[in-house]
């Protein structure tokens, strides 16, 4: 193939599964008109359901235990990083002979990006603060996308446009997920909240109804601000010869979805476009409004990449690619995926690891009396007003997913259950020793922060 793809990697926070492509009642009117130009992954998992470890798997095709962020890169709290930025799919690009470009949200490496060895192979940072390696600013993300979307380009290009919607607000009201921009409570938000179902683990009452119809309104922004640019790439100069991908990091923002390795906390939307250009081969097999059932991951995205813009595979990566089965030659790629969490955004270890096969989720916890609830809202408060936070927590959990897709009854315990039981812990356990798994040794690692003082 002689002319190269653009690729136009576009991702947001928390989102999950939930928005209309997936079969919810959540408007995204933009992403259902791209769902229909390119290909739906239904079974597309994270390999964290926490925000950087999640994102670092992706780009740069490892685990998170096997690039070194298993944790938030916070400056001064915890620390983790990239053990190599050279393994970044930008950097690869780059390599390619692409121009790289970041808009938005990054989140694998400290904000600012410093010191110089961690920053991120990206050519340019688009709407960062004065020195290109500070903070972004949220409300320009869309816009500098655009902008550079639309200049002159002398070679192809790498474009990562990151949104924060619908990300619970950190600001001043946890139930509200709204973080592009500083907004009250809509004064319909009660009217809406009464027509509205919310997430199928919760019960149905006024405040998970309430929560659920501020989280739709995160969506819809991040839907209006995903169009904007999408419009851009629906003009014939792009449409012709670039790669667009959509997800979202892990699951949405609330009690026992992220920060779980249950299909809550794991499970993302997913959705790929080709180019309209033949000559681009493989690379067309994502058009034409399909959907795919098939187990897939974000591991599996850098490697499709590697194959659609011809360049060799990096004997690092842990996925496989896609092509083959959107072209129709597999049914399955997969015969079962793994996921993991080892910290969130504090120094208190939350060691989970799972596996996943079409039928069997295994869950095994490497810690007793795991905290429950990482992002706090108004349906948590509500569930520990009920005890929530006394329940316990089991060291290993088997769910059957063709009978309770909900995750929802562990048979860990079932004498009729045994040999899955032991079968889906010997998957985990060879998986964790193949890939250099700490935890494989029993042993949980400190954040860098935290080894830096004691090495002090």
């Amino acid at each position: 193939m002689n002319k190269k793809l653009n690729i136009i990697y576009i991702h947001t926070h928390d989102l999950g599964r939930y928005c209309q492509p997936m079969g919810y009642d959540i408007p995204s009117p933009n992403l259902m008109k791209f769902s229909k130009q390119g290909t739906l992954f239904r079974q597309c998992h994270a390999a964290s359901p926490s925000c950087a470890p999640s994102r670092a798997a992706l780009l740069t095709g490892q685990y998170p235990h096997q690039n070194g962020m298993m944790g938030l890169p916070m400056q001064g709290k915890l620390g983790f990083c990239l053990n190599d930025y050279g393994k970044h799919l930008a950097g690869y690009l780059r390599d390619q002979g692409y121009q790289t470009a970041l808009a938005g949200v990054q989140h694998v490496a400290e904000e600012p990006l410093t010191p110089k060895e961690k920053v991120l192979p990206y050519d340019r940072f688009l709407n960062h603060t004065p020195s290109e390696q500070q903070e972004f600013i949220q409300e320009l993300t869309a816009p500098a996308a655009i902008d550079f979307l639309l200049e002159d380009h002398d070679r192809p290009f790498f474009l990562s446009v990151g949104f924060l919607d619908p990300h619970r607000d950190n600001r001043d009201d946890p139930g509200i997920f709204i973080e592009s921009q500083p907004m009250h409570e809509p004064e319909d938000i009660v009217e809406q909240s009464r027509y509205c179902q919310p997430w199928p683990h919760m019960p149905d009452n006024a405040v998970t109804r309430r929560e659920m119809a501020n989280f739709k309104l995160g969506v819809e922004l991040m839907d209006a601000d995903v169009g904007k640019v999408l419009k851009v790439l629906d003009q014939p100069q792009f449409r012709e010869n670039t790669l667009v991908i959509f997800t979202t990091d892990h699951g949405a923002g609330v009690c026992e979805a992220k920060c779980t390795l249950t299909d809550r906390g794991t499970g993302v939307a997913t959705i790929f476009r080709g180019p309209s250009d033949p000559s681009f081969g493989d690379a067309g097999a994502f058009n034409g409004g399909k959907v795919v059932d098939a187990m897939v991951q974000h591991l599996d995205f850098y490697p499709t990449i590697c194959d659609l813009v011809g360049g060799s595979r990096p004997e690092w990566l842990e996925g496989k690619s896609l092509v083959p089965l959107v072209k129709g030659e597999t049914n399955r790629l997969h015969e079962a995926i793994f996921s993991e969490q080892t910290y969130h955004d504090s120094a208190e270890p939350r060691p989970l690891r799972a596996v996943r096969t079409e039928r069997w989720k295994y869950i095994r916890s490497f810690k007793r009396d795991q905290q429950r609830g990482i992002d706090r809202g108004p349906a948590q408060a509500w569930w520990e007003s009920l005890g929530y936070a006394q329940m316990e927590f089991a060291d290993e959990m088997l769910f059957d997913l063709a009978f309770d897709p909900h995750e929802s009854g562990n048979l860990a315990g079932s004498p009729a259950h045994q040999e899955v039981l032991n079968e889906m812990r010997g998957r985990l356990q060879r998986w964790m020793e193949s890939t250099g798994d700490p935890l494989a040794d029993g042993e949980i690692p400190l954040p860098p922060s935290l080894r830096r003082l004691a090495t002090a």
